[in-house]
């Protein structure tokens, strides 16, 4: 007969030092947290860059990289800001008067 095939008893002894990924060793920056590499954008051009190291995530700050990647319109489109979507979830019919109106409204009560 050939062995089971449940989970059976665990080593914990084993699982340790097992050479998945959640036990290498981490980079850790200021505060004990661990620095994860990503991109960062330039906010007039959109160019984006990879930040591999807190040093390099710090200087690219200091030159106005964000995090976030900069939306460019389309030529002849229209806004899709917050107040778009959430009328735009709201009303059954879209895009009406009624809802043009409602775009309005929001867009003027946050100014």
């Amino acid at each position: 007969m050939r062995a089971s095939r449940g989970m059976g008893i665990i080593n914990p002894k084993k699982l340790k030092n097992c050479g998945c990924s959640h036990s290498k060793p981490k980079k850790m920056k200021a505060g004990g947290k661990v620095f994860k590499s990503h991109m960062m954008y330039d906010m007039e051009t959109g160019k984006g860059v990879k930040a591999p190291t807190m040093a390099k995530h710090l200087e690219l700050k200091k030159k106005g990289y964000g995090h976030t990647k900069p939306k460019k319109m389309k030529a002849g489109g229209t806004v899709k800001d917050a107040c778009y979507k959430k009328v735009k979830a709201s009303y059954k019919v879209f895009p009406s008067a009624y809802a043009s109106g409602a775009i309005a409204k929001c867009r003027k009560k946050g100014k």
